[in-house]
């Protein structure tokens, strides 16, 4: 199962691009289309679609949001504590191989034995 989160910039930074948004709206309008024609008005609106979804952003709790992350959640893929296996046996087994050199203590080893065998 996936896990989508959508990530709008922040109220702050909404305000500051809507009054960037107008003032290039105004540089288009009075500069901009005068100067260079059809360049000048696709400079405008563009201008104009920024300075919305900023004045939007700024004033509505849901806005639009920049970018989405998503987060899958296969339980198979999660690391186990070792980084490798990730089957309750495989575990296990790297489990008893790192008490076994001497890398973790008898409580350790017991205590994670127990973590693997609750998991299952």
């Amino acid at each position: 199962m996936a896990r989508n989160i959508r990530v709008k910039p922040g109220k702050n930074q909404s305000i500051v691009g809507a009054i960037a948004g107008g003032l290039f709206v105004i540089l288009g309008v009075v500069i901009v289309i005068p100067t260079f024609g059809l360049f000048g008005l696709i400079w405008t609106l563009f201008a104009v679609l920024i300075t919305c979804t900023s004045i939007y952003n700024a004033t509505s709790s849901k806005g639009v949001a920049t970018h989405e992350i998503v987060i899958e959640d296969d339980p198979l893929e999660t690391p186990s504590y070792s980084g490798y296996g990730s089957s309750p046996k495989e575990r296990m087994e790297d489990l008893k191989s790192l008490y076994n050199s001497g890398l973790i203590s008898k409580e350790e080893y017991e205590e994670k034995r127990r973590e693997i065998l609750r998991d299952l």
